[in-house]
């Protein structure tokens, strides 16, 4: 698109109303300056506007060039203004101080001579005096489309200083369509500066729009205390055309004035690049520190900051961070601002936002190469959603009311404050660490919980929050409402941390704790609800590990089932011990099961056997067991619907023409008896015979026996074991084999079928031979091996597996034939 720019055809069309003035309005009254005008300087054609102004007065400039310093202190009206301008076809330049002084209203200083714009130069070359300033309640004034240059780079003073006020304040005073800038190579340290020592008089309404600032050492704009509300600072553009490169921190935008200025707009503003809007090369700052817009002011009305384009800029050689935003006090409204094309080849890296106050923003991306800071005090409400593919860090308060999607380029990193999150909060392979502060999801519904650490984490919200991940809970997780599911994942509570829960909001699925037991000391593991207890004589288990599952009821073969939570317990000393254990429980876990008949049940291979412990107290949602001489997992069951018979060994062997089956049951209760079965080819069997059960409960281990004294058995033959209770409901057992054919009498049994560390193998083999043993998983694994000599006849062999605990699969392979057995690890 070709033709003139916005800012040109501004000055054409305000141009036009200053020359063009409508029919019905006043002819102005002209007073010309120059050699040929009536009057030789400014001050004088200033000095005969009388004190009340009944038609608009222009003071046309003839000459190219007036040196002097310009007091304005004459006042015209909103319909009679006073305009200080170049004559038709005249390009001037006033060399000094112009002041909008005591009791200037509705004056303009315009640059437009009837063709052009910004044919007026201010220039200022003294090093210790402003170009041009507004004080002393300077009101209703406009300073527009001039060349306003200046060196100025005395403390408290800019090229354009908005200074102190009389009783009113400098209000509604307006710059619009300039060319702000360095009169020389010596450039300004301040291009506008405001601030006013009187607080009662605030300097206010003031607009800054559509300029040019280029080239300043220290502020493009600042505006400190002593200013009030609805300043307006948009469409200017900011950057750097000088050949030498700056080394001192630059800010373009400084907008700090206090705690009394609210409703202000910080809009359509571009930074960056050696040109307007951003373009013509690269602003490089070097060795220092580069801030873009920084706004602290009031609590009241918000400051919108929005649009503003931070481009084209590069920092090197530093430690410190490239700021394009940075909000330091009062409540602001964030929203549609860019961060594009800039760099940091130091430490410092590049932030594209900084809080430490009140803000709001509307779904927001953090862009990748790019770090949001959420400082101490922060308090980021984000409406919609927030995506992080950068870096993320908060130690201030962030409230997502939508999802938060951490991409795989993000890192967040919480050191304080909290994040709250009302939606969704989905890490994608990103960086998820808290290592302070609070996470909490608050949502009304479900809602899924990323994996990684927190320091601490609540779920308040109502529904199920689901997490995706492990976790791992620095210091507190609390459910204060609401239900957190871990699925196939778990959360483990850290060295320091706790878990605060209800019988309405609790953790469903898994949590870990480690911790070391210690004499005279009742250890809590963190308020899984599982506590131990040392006896004064107990050899101590050190390193504790406690691995809680809730939702799950621990099933016996025959049907029966435990309370909904169960406890893995491994430790480092693992036996010998004399500890009392306290199992706490929900109402709602109970499964149907009545508290007074709840008892200890323990198992040792992972669920598949349990023996009944009993129970030496019990009481409101917990039950208590003295005399715990090892671990393993813990549950428990129903009194009147124990879970069934624990099979711990089961062996056949060949005597001669006859068969010993000999088994062992860890525990007993309401158990009939055992029918034995045999089979041909493993998958039919016929009863053999039955053995009764020895009499009442038992939790010590019980041996049995049976001879099959079948006549004429031949090839491989399959026993197995049918437990029967009394109530009829039955558990198999085995198969294990014998082999009844002489030319290869092979026969392979393993024990104790539920082993710890190390496993017992009788093998029968006719001659002698290399046997490969292995260990097969459920999902047909292979997870050990071994290979040994045996000799002809039977060999006992130790055997030491080194697998998981789990149930694998003991096979033999010997001269093409293949015998196999179930074992258990503990």
């Amino acid at each position: 698109m070709s033709g003139p720019s916005l800012k040109c055809l501004w000055g054409m069309v305000a141009g036009s109303l200053l020359l063009a003035a409508p029919a019905w309005a006043a002819a102005p009254v002209v007073k010309t300056v120059g050699a040929a005008g009536s009057y030789a300087t400014i001050a004088q054609a200033l000095a005969s506007i009388p004190a009340t102004v009944a038609q608009p007065i222009e003071i046309q400039l003839l000459d190219a060039s007036y040196t002097e310093n310009v007091l304005i202190n004459k006042a015209g009206t909103a319909t009679n203004t006073i305009t200080i301008r170049p004559a038709a076809g005249v390009a001037a330049e006033i060399t000094g101080t112009l002041t909008f002084g005591a009791g200037s209203r509705y004056v303009v200083v315009s640059g437009h001579n009837g063709t052009n714009a910004r044919t007026l130069t201010l220039r200022q070359p003294a090093i210790s005096r402003a170009t041009v300033v507004f004080e002393d309640d300077a009101a209703d004034n406009r300073l527009s489309q001039a060349r306003v240059l200046g060196s100025c780079q005395q403390p408290g003073l800019g090229v354009v200083t908005i200074g102190n006020a009389a009783t009113a304040g400098n209000d509604r005073n307006t710059l619009i369509d300039n060319l702000i800038a360095n009169a020389s190579a010596t450039l300004p340290k301040t291009l506008i500066y405001a601030f006013n020592i009187v607080p009662e008089a605030l300097n206010e309404s003031i607009t800054i729009t559509d300029n040019d600032l280029a080239n300043f050492t220290a502020f493009g704009l600042q505006v400190q205390s002593g200013n009030g509300s609805n300043w307006n600072i948009s469409n200017n553009d900011f950057f750097y055309d000088q050949a030498t490169t700056p080394t001192s921190m630059q800010t373009a935008i400084d907008f700090e004035p206090g705690t009394l200025s609210d409703n202000n707009v910080i809009s359509g503003n571009s930074i960056g690049g050696r040109a307007a809007a951003a373009s013509g090369g690269t602003w490089v700052n070097t060795s220092a520190e580069f801030r873009g817009i920084v706004v602290g002011c009031g609590s009241g009305i918000s400051t919108t900051i929005s649009n503003n384009l931070v481009s084209n800029v590069s920092l090197t050689s530093t430690t410190q961070p490239l700021t394009a935003l940075r909000l330091e006090d009062g409540l602001t409204a964030v929203a549609g601002n860019n961060v594009t094309n800039v760099t940091n080849s130091g430490q410092g890296g590049v932030i594209s936002l900084n809080s430490r106050t009140d803000t709001d923003l509307v779904n927001f991306t953090v862009a990748s190469g790019q770090i949001v800071n959420v400082e101490p005090g922060g308090i980021l409400t984000l409406t919609g959603n927030l995506r992080n593919d950068g870096v993320l860090k908060n130690a201030g308060d962030v409230l997502v009311t939508g999802s938060f999607l951490n991409s795989a380029s993000g890192t967040y990193n919480q050191t304080s404050g909290t994040l709250e999150i009302k939606g969704d909060m989905n890490n994608q392979g990103g960086t998820f660490t808290s290592v302070g502060g609070l996470v909490k999801l608050t949502g009304s519904g479900p809602q899924l919980v990323s994996g990684g650490v927190y320091f601490n984490l609540e779920i308040n919200g109502a529904g199920t929050k689901t997490i995706t991940d492990d976790a791992d809970i620095i210091s507190q997780l609390t459910l204060t409402s609401g239900i957190l599911a871990t699925g196939p994942h778990t959360l483990e509570l850290l060295e320091q941390a706790n878990i605060t829960e209800s019988d309405a909001s609790y953790v469903l699925g898994r949590v870990l704790a480690s911790r070391t037991v210690r004499a005279s000391n009742t250890e809590l593991f963190g308020g899984l609800g599982l506590e131990m207890t040392p006896a004064a004589s107990s050899v101590l288990p050190g390193a504790t590990d406690v691995l809680r599952v809730t939702g799950t009821a621990a099933t016996g073969s025959n049907g029966s089932q435990g309370i909904k939570r169960y406890y893995d317990v491994t430790a480092t000393t693992a036996n010998g011990l004399n500890l009392s254990l306290v199992m706490r429980y929900f109402t709602h876990e109970l499964n149907g099961i009545v508290p007074a008949n709840l008892r200890f049940f323990k198992s040792t291979d992972a669920g598949a056997n349990w023996q009944p412990r009993g129970v030496s107290s019990s009481g409101p949602g917990y039950a208590q067991l003295n005399g715990v001489e090892g671990f393993s997992r813990w549950t428990l069951g129903d009194a009147q619907r124990p879970l069934p018979v624990g099979l711990t060994s089961l062996r056949a062997v060949r005597q001669g023409p006859q068969a010993l089956i000999s088994w062992t049951t860890a525990s007993e209760i309401n158990n009939r008896g055992f029918e034995v079965e045999v089979s041909t080819d493993g998958r039919q069997f016929r009863d053999l015979g039955f053995v009764p059960g020895q009499e009442g409960p038992a939790t010590q281990p019980r041996a049995y026996q049976f001879l099959d004294r079948e006549a004429n058995k031949q090839g491989l033959r399959y026993y197995r074991l049918r437990q029967e209770d009394q109530d009829g409901k039955t558990s198999y057992f085995g198969p294990v084999t014998v082999s009844f054919q002489e030319a290869q009498a092979m026969q392979l049994s393993a024990y104790p079928t539920a082993f710890s560390g190390r496993l017992t193998v009788e093998l029968t083999t006719p001659t002698a031979t290399p046997v490969a043993f292995s260990l097969t998983d459920a999902l047909g694994r292979v997870v050990w091996q071994q290979t040994q000599p045996m000799a002809a006849g039977l060999s006992t062999l130790d055997l030491a597996p080194q697998c998981p605990a789990g149930t694998y699969i003991l096979t033999a392979r010997l001269n093409g034939t293949v015998l196999r057995q179930r074992v258990v690890r503990q």
